[in-house]
């Protein structure tokens, strides 16, 4: 068992209505109008708690407050624009509905909820969606008057659309000709268009207390409004369902029939709802009874301003766990970065702590006779540096003679192990080099001075002494060798 209740709130009167739905019957189980002057004497200036107001209707007029809930912003608080674009899909559209339409409503920006309340095929490829708009700060200042007064709302709509879903509901207007509703009472008129049983455009206006000028205004916009959206083909005779205050609804048919030729309908908001003899519903109830059919068949299509400021703020949440999430990442991975970095310069410490260690040692097995270390690289440099400059001296002084290194490498090729000679002594100086050694025999000796006079940097190879060791038996000697050329 499903129960749904319809809350249309106006300056005067709250209408509530109670309907029961099964499979396939529709039945109003309650229906109650409360009379917001006569039960809330003024004040002053004070305003009317509307809180207790709506409580006090819910317990007088006995409804369930478990059923599904449907109200309908104040009137005057909801504003509707028409949008063509080429998008086929509610969900394209609402995701730049804002943005395209941000100018077409007196509402700012940041307060702005706005939702797709139906659309029209203009042609293939071009569609006309009708957007209706509240304030944000207002919609929630409903939500905030009803929860206060122990309801739980589960849709925010406009009493254009409860007007529109009980007149599709009990007279046919899905067929090709277009409707107008038009609801009137003292506080209101809306006209709302209907085409193929969609909503394509909603006005409201002002009543006055001259009910002729009221009809003639009404006529005059009718026309108007007809030509601006069936443009160039305005439905002939324009077919008009009427409802509201049952006095206004008499007298402005009647000045309808003598004024135009229009084929006007009084709505009957229950023809195709079971109700008990001893309920009666006026014109005054069809709104609030459109609010409780659309919570008894709620659909996509449905304009609801709460479900769309929800998701609203459901996708500023999203965004808003996204950024912390993408926060906590970036932060995580700044953190191992600076913890990578620190690991690498520690590595890199050590490294250079070992190289360090590594020149030291060097430095000891190079320069052993140094006693005061105090940077290794300098005093290094130094030494190589004054080692050149020696190395430079002696060069100069040798002019065109061999060099030391070079003498020491001419011998070093020369003094094989196939020689039986032995050297024990190299004395290298700019002029000459004096060499001492062994051999097995005198002639060995002769061989080796053969072998020497032939190097070329050797201008004269000349033996000095020569004898033979009684011990031994080995040829001690020792040659003088000119460097220059020859």
């Amino acid at each position: 068992m499903k129960r749904s209740i319809g809350i249309d709130v106006t300056e005067n009167k709250i209408s509530v209505v109670q309907l029961y739905h099964g499979r396939d019957k529709l039945s109003l189980e309650r229906a109650y109008t409360h009379l917001i002057q006569s039960s809330t004497p003024p004040k002053g200036d004070s305003p009317v708690d509307l809180p207790a107001v709506v409580k006090a209707a819910m317990s007088e007029g006995k409804f369930d407050k478990g059923a599904t809930v449907v109200a309908a912003m104040p009137s005057g608080r909801v504003f509707f624009q028409g949008f063509k674009t080429d998008l086929t899909t509610n969900e394209d559209v609402r995701r730049l509905l804002k943005f395209e339409i941000e100018d077409d409503f007196p509402i700012p920006f940041d307060d702005l909820v706005a939702d797709i309340c139906s659309y029209r095929e203009l042609n293939e490829h071009e569609r006309e969606y009708l957007v209706g708009a509240v304030s944000r700060s207002e919609l929630r200042d409903q939500v905030k008057m009803l929860t206060e007064a122990g309801l739980e709302c589960s849709t925010v709509s406009a009493d254009a659309c409860g007007l529109h879903t009980v007149a599709a509901l009990n007279h046919d207007l899905s067929h090709n000709t277009p409707s107008f509703v038009l609801y009137v009472d003292v506080c209101r008129i809306i006209l709302a268009v209907s085409d193929n049983n969609r909503l394509v455009c909603v006005r409201y206006f002002n009543y006055s207390d001259s009910l002729e000028s009221t009809a003639s205004m009404l006529a005059r916009e009718i026309e108007l409004t007809s030509r601006a959206i069936f443009n160039p083909y305005p439905p002939m005779p324009l077919k008009i369902l009427l409802s509201g205050s049952d006095k206004l609804v008499h007298n402005i048919c009647e000045e309808f029939g003598r004024e135009t030729s229009y084929e006007v309908v009084v709505l009957n908001p229950c023809s195709r709802i079971s109700c008990p003899r001893t309920q009666q519903v006026d014109g005054e109830l069809s709104i609030a009874l459109g609010l409780a059919l659309i919570g008894a068949n709620k659909n996509s299509e449905v304009l609801d301003f709460l479900a769309a400021d929800i998701s609203k703020r459901d996708q500023i949440a999203k965004i808003k766990r996204s950024a912390v999430a993408f926060g906590l990442l970036l932060l995580t991975i700044i953190a191992l970065l600076v913890g990578n970095l620190f690991m690498q310069l520690n590595a890199l410490e050590d490294e250079q702590q070992r190289i360090q260690q590594g020149i030291r040692e060097v430095f000891v097995q190079t320069l052993p006779e140094e006693e005061r270390i105090v940077n290794e690289l300098a005093q290094m440099t130094e030494r190589y540096e004054a080692l050149k400059a020696e190395y430079d001296i002696l060069a100069t002084a040798m002019g065109d003679r061999a060099s030391p290194l070079r003498v020491l490498q001419r011998l070093s090729e020369k003094l094989t192990s196939d020689q039986n000679a032995t050297v024990s002594h190299i004395s290298v100086t700019a002029e000459s080099v004096q060499l001492a050694g062994t051999s097995d025999s005198f002639k060995s000796v002769d061989n080796l001075i053969d072998i020497l006079r032939h190097i070329s940097e050797f201008h004269l190879v000349e033996l000095q002494n020569i004898n033979v060791d009684p011990k031994t038996g080995r040829v001690p000697f020792s040659l003088l060798i000119t460097t220059g050329s020859n």
